[in-house]
């Protein structure tokens, strides 16, 4: 399943936008405020026509509060007034079939309407038949959504020791456009494969690749561990992690006290990859590479050190190679290790696509000329104009001056002070 293109009308603060979306991933920059969740939001929404029809898991759809609203002067007050429709129309393609469809709220105290969603329902409803009488051929796509309050916001269970009780493929979907994360539906299924290896004496393919993904991750992102393995410990019902460093160093470490960036990435991991495993088991060893699906993930550096930003997408589309990914960032170190044929800049309710190389890009230029934030406090960056002022100027005594004390602020090892000692120095010489 994939989204390629979205058209989105009276939708919080977009009256209307239309965006186009590349088949491996997409990356959303704009300031705060820029619309960048919202974007996200309504193609949970989009999603939520597939997921809605399968039984239990909720409508997830839109709410008047998404309603888009015009402010209008009446004599003495100010009106606010919701606009209608809402729509979110949505094309993309499951399989071979390409399929189009509309969700829309079209009225104050109406529902969600799903008339023109026909097609994605008929699709939904067919899978599920198929999966209820047990066919394997069918493989069931990944929806996910991981919002900012993923490592914090802990979706409250129902009906727990039911769910555990009745297994069916379509429980990967569960909460799975839950912005919020489900870490206990997560940790149960970990503890169920753990004492099904455990009783069979053997490895059970589905918890050998969700290990694998984990392991592969951590290694590649952290250069400093030779060896990762993460395994889930009965005795204290929670996920940990042996390892092996470089130096020689060995450590076994629970999930939960780990750092927020290792933890939110490795729980996003874990989660998707076990979904992996509930939506598809009979694929076995190739669940992470066979099943194809939709992730959102919002602010993808969040809490991460700037050497797992630059990796972080590299590691999951690698990881889930049939997936799409929609990201949000604010990060320069992400935006410099990728494509900015992959990027959209959201800027004042509309959006771009960014022209401006990318790739391999130095984080100084892409804060300043992309991101079009200053790199320095404004004080440093008028001091240092002023410099080369003083020096067009030809005053040298001045400039010296304030060269020693940008020197005391910067180091002389600063990139900026290094180039004005040396225009300095030419200019003494008169060269």
């Amino acid at each position: 399943m994939k989204i390629e293109k979205l058209k989105i009308q009276n939708f919080r603060c977009y009256e209307n936008i239309e965006l186009e979306l590349k088949d491996n991933y997409t990356v959303l920059i704009g300031i705060n405020g820029a619309g960048k969740t919202t974007i996200l939001d309504a193609i949970s929404i989009a999603l939520g026509g597939y997921i809605s029809n399968f039984d239990g898991m909720g409508i997830h759809g839109i709410s008047k509060s998404d309603s888009h609203y015009k402010m209008y002067e009446l004599g003495s007050r100010i009106e606010r007034e919701h606009q209608f429709p809402v729509k979110i129309f949505a094309v993309g393609k499951i399989g071979n079939h390409e399929i189009e469809w509309t969700r829309s709220l079209n009225k104050e105290n109406g529902r969600t309407t799903n008339i023109g969603a026909k097609e994605i329902i008929a699709y939904a409803t067919e899978i599920q038949e198929k999966v209820k009488s047990g066919n394997k051929e069918v493989i069931l796509p990944l929806i996910a959504y991981y919002g900012t309050g993923r490592l914090w916001m802990q979706k409250r269970e129902k009906n727990s020791k039911k769910s555990q009780e009745n297994f069916s493929r379509l429980k990967g979907y569960i909460d799975c456009l839950d912005s919020a994360s489900n870490e206990k539906m997560m940790l149960r299924w970990f503890e169920k494969m753990t004492y099904l290896e455990l009783q069979e004496g053997e490895k059970i393919p589905e918890l050998e690749v969700v290990r694998k993904a984990l392991n592969n991750t951590y290694e590649i992102i952290d250069e400093s561990i030779e060896k990762a393995n993460f395994n889930y410990k009965v005795k204290s019902g929670e996920l940990e992690v042996s390892i092996k460093r470089k130096n020689g160093t060995v450590e076994s470490l629970p999930l939960r006290i780990l750092s927020d960036g290792i933890k939110s990435t490795m729980s996003m991991i874990a989660d998707i990859a076990y979904r992996m495993a509930i939506l598809n088991p009979q694929l076995l060893d190739n669940i992470l590479q066979e099943t194809s699906g939709i992730v959102l993930i919002d602010e993808i550096d969040m809490h991460l050190h700037p050497s797992w930003q630059s990796k972080i997408i590299k590691v999951l589309t690698k990881t889930f190679p049939k997936v799409q990914f929609i990201f949000t960032t604010h990060s320069p170190s992400v935006l410099s290790n990728i494509s900015n044929e992959n990027i959209l800049i959201l800027n004042n309710l509309e959006i771009y696509k960014l022209t401006d190389k990318t790739y391999g890009r130095d984080i100084e230029s892409i804060v300043h000329q992309i991101m079009r934030t200053e790199v320095r406090p404004q004080e440093i960056v008028e001091k240092l104009k002023k410099f080369n002022n003083l020096l067009d100027e030809g005053k040298i005594d001045e400039a010296k001056k304030l060269l020693e004390e940008l020197e005391e602020v910067l180091g002389q090892n600063d990139t900026n002070i290094i180039d004005a000692r040396i225009s300095l120095d030419l200019e003494e010489m008169g060269i």
